[in-house]
């Protein structure tokens, strides 16, 4: 995803969804729970026009379902 967030420590940090404001855990890395989804191009690219951090799991599921059921982000 796309992230402005410094991780130098490997650990997750606690971030603020810009989406619908929910606090969750935000690692950058293969490990992290973003890693796991399979995100379409066009999610992706709606993220990063609108977005500097990530967002939650909950907002990044319901993208890409919309994405996959041919809705508009």
């Amino acid at each position: 995803m796309t992230n402005s967030i410094d991780h130098t420590s490997g650990e997750g940090k606690t971030v603020t969804c810009p989406q619908c404001g929910k606090s969750f855990t935000c690692s950058l890395s293969p490990a992290c729970w973003c890693a796991t989804r399979v995100v379409p191009v066009e999610v992706k690219e709606h993220l990063a026009e609108r977005y500097k951090t990530c967002v939650c799991s909950t907002c990044l599921d319901e993208l890409i379902a919309k994405a996959g059921s041919g809705e508009s982000a």
